[in-house]
C-alpha cells in the first residue's frame, strides 16, 4: 500500500492551507493573545520558506524540494514542542488546537512523496 499520496502540488496546497490556518484560525477561536502572535509570527516564518520552495506553486524556486522535505519535520517537531510552552499548557482550548495542528502538520510530512519531482 503506498501512503506516500501527496504530490509535490498537493503538499504545497496543504501547507498554504496551513499557513492561512495560522493566520486565521487561532483569533476565530479566540485563542490567547500569546498563542495567536506566536503562530502568526511562524506563519510569516514558514509563507516565504513554501514560496521559496521548487514545487509547482512556488513564487520562485530556490530551495530544492527534498530540502524542504528534510526540514519540515523539524518544523513539526517544533509545533510539537511548543506545547509545553505556558501560551498552551495554561489553555486547554490552545493545547487542543496545537496538537490537532501538530497532527495535521505531521500527517502532511508522512504522506508526501518526496521523490516525486516538482
Amino acid at each position: 500500500m503506498k501512503t506516500n499520496i501527496l504530490s509535490p502540488k498537493q503538499h504545497a496546497i496543504m501547507d498554504y492551507a496551513l499557513i492561512g490556518g495560522m493566520l486565521v484560525l487561532p483569533s476565530l477561536l479566540k485563542l490567547n493573545k500569546k498563542a495567536r502572535l506566536l503562530y502568526a509570527a511562524e506563519a510569516a516564518l514558514l509563507l516565504p520558506y513554501a514560496m521559496l520552495t521548487r514545487q509547482p506553486l512556488a513564487a520562485k524556486g530556490l530551495i530544492p524540494y527534498k530540502t524542504h522535505g528534510k526540514i519540515d519535520p523539524v518544523n513539526v517537531a517544533q509545533f510539537a514542542a511548543q506545547s509545553l510552552l505556558p501560551a498552551f499548557r495554561k489553555s486547554r482550548k490552545a493545547l487542543l488546537f496545537n496538537l490537532a495542528f501538530t497532527a495535521l502538520a505531521g500527517l502532511t510530512v508522512l504522506f508526501t512523496d518526496w521523490n516525486e519531482e516538482a
